[in-house]
Formats: structure tokens, sequence, C-alpha cells
């Protein structure tokens, strides 16, 4: 969503909405689920059914309006989870192994094409609802030295629209991080030679001369101040790895490699209110789908 107010919500914050969103889907599908014993037949105490692992009850087909509403909680669980397998990529492999496991009793619940240890649907939802709450858990394990802050990652036309970086505000007072991707600056550096707009290229010469200006303060890697108790720069000095990032992200696209730095800005601060800065609708939509809030940039102020 686009708000003119910094959103206060924590990456953290932002998956558990979404694991909430996904665990009322899954209970809205299992009311018109149903789960019967199929093996009827006599066994004696302590047999074990070597085909189905033991497991005497199977999921019945749905009818119409109960596939419908399956085919929308696996599409909402499915990006849920590329979001927070892309989080979790640099973590131990019990961590990862932990995940998927809990990946395939998930999707043995949306899917229903198994049988199952489960007498009835409510027992599946109870837990659906643990194991979604569980993969949010893993990311309590991901370090963040920031916790707390808001992290703004504009996009090229934020920057161009508003270089002067000393002089943005939020309506939300607190102090903030401006987070420069690889890929915004060196479409910038592109912009200032190649852009047919004379105004442009003059924008974006002296928006990189004052960047490189800022080195005078520190490490533009780690982080200077702009403004004391307002606000930070950071530079990311890695482009982001497509091949671990979202399925969907397109790695030639410039929209796309943003999102994927900003999703890896989240990988490396979870309990901070992580925000694209974007007036591009498209962009917005992006970040939306991905479950990344973003906000207009400052106006200038004309005095």
């Amino acid at each position: 969503m686009v708000s003119s107010e910094v959103s206060m919500r924590t990456v953290t914050d932002g998956l558990n909405e979404m694991a909430y969103s996904i665990i009322g889907s899954i209970e809205e599908m299992l009311e018109h689920s149903s789960i019967r014993r199929w093996n009827t037949g006599h066994r004696e105490r302590g047999a074990y059914n070597i085909m189905t692992g033991g497991l005497d009850y199977k999921w019945f087909p749905m009818e119409l309006e109960g596939r419908q509403l399956q085919s929308k909680a696996l599409e909402e669980y499915r990006r849920f989870l590329a979001i927070v397998s892309a989080l979790l990529k640099e973590q131990p492999d019990q961590s990862l192994k932990t995940l998927d496991q809990s990946r395939q009793r998930i999707t043995a619940i949306i899917e229903q094409n198994t049988h199952t240890a489960f007498r009835s649907p409510s027992e599946a939802a109870i837990v659906a609802r643990t194991e979604l709450q569980s993969q949010v858990g893993l990311l309590s394990s991901l370090y963040d030295a920031s916790s707390g802050q808001i992290v703004c990652v504009p996009d090229t036309n934020a920057l161009i629209f508003n270089p002067q970086l000393e002089d943005w505000r939020f309506q939300d007072s607190r102090s903030f991080v401006i987070v420069l991707t690889p890929t915004v600056l060196q479409e910038l550096d592109e912009l200032k030679v190649l852009h047919r707009n004379e105004v442009v290229r003059d924008k974006c010469e002296k928006l990189i001369t004052r960047i490189k200006g800022y080195r005078t303060r520190g490490s533009l890697t780690v982080g200077v101040v702009l403004v004391r108790n307002v606000s930070e720069i950071v530079a990311m000095a890695v482009e982001p790895d497509m091949t671990s990032s979202l399925p969907w992200l397109d790695p030639q696209n410039k929209d796309d490699r943003i999102l994927a730095s900003t999703l890896e800005v989240m990988r490396q601060r979870p309990r901070s209110a992580v925000v694209m800065v974007t007036r591009d609708i498209n962009l917005q939509n992006k970040a939306e789908f991905a479950r990344i809030p973003s906000i207009e940039p400052p106006t200038i102020v004309v005095t």
C-alpha cells in the first residue's frame, strides 16, 4: 500500500499479517473439506499398513466452491513461502530443513491429495495455524543490528524528483535511513550521460556528486549522517542474487532488481520498518504484490 506516512510495520509484522490472512483462507477452504476413514476393514491392534504409512483416513474430493478456495489458499501460501524462503536463504541448514518440512505439511493440508493422519478438517486447521506461525518464527533467528529503525529504499525516479536528500522529511517525525541500491546508482550514472533531457542529466550529475561527497563523512557502505537526529544514508555495495530472490522477478528488469535489493534490506533488518520510496505506479503495484510497503517521496519545499 502507498501512504503519505511511513509505515511502522516491521518486516516480521508484515509476514505475521500475511500468515493470519492465509490461515483464514485455509480455514475457509476446510469448511468445504471432508475426511473419512477409508480402511474400514478389520485390522488387528497394532497392525501397520505399509502402502499408506499406517494412515487410515483420506481427504475426499471437494465441490467446486471448495476447489476455488483451495486454489486461492495455495496461491497465497506459495507467495508467502517465496518471501520467507528469500529472507531465510542464508540461514543454517537445520533452519532450512525445518522450513521445508513445515512447507510439506501445509501443502499437504491445502492440496488434500494424500492419505492423512487427521480425523477431521478442524484438526488440520489447528496444525496449519501452528505451522504458519512457526515459519514466521524462524525469522527471529535473523540478526538485525538496527532493530526498530525506519528504512527507506528509493527508486531512481524518487531521487530525481527530489534530489535534496538532506531536506527529506516524512509525516512520521521519527528518524530514518535512506538505502541506495546498486541498480539505482548505476541508473543515475547512465542517465547523467544518456538521458535526452538536459535538466534530468544535470540533476543526475549533481546528485551523483552529492552522494560522492558524503564519503567525507565516513564509510558510505556502513552509513553516514545526513542530518543529525533526522536521517542517515547507506549505499549497498553488492548486487542482489536474483536466483535466490522472489521467483517472479525478472533479472533484466531494473524495477525488479530494486525490489530484490529491497528484499535484501528486509533480510538484513527484519525487525525494522522497511519501505520503498517511489512515485512509479507499476513499481508500487509490484511492491504491494511482494508485501513491501511503499511511500511517495517528499516534495521539494520552495522557500
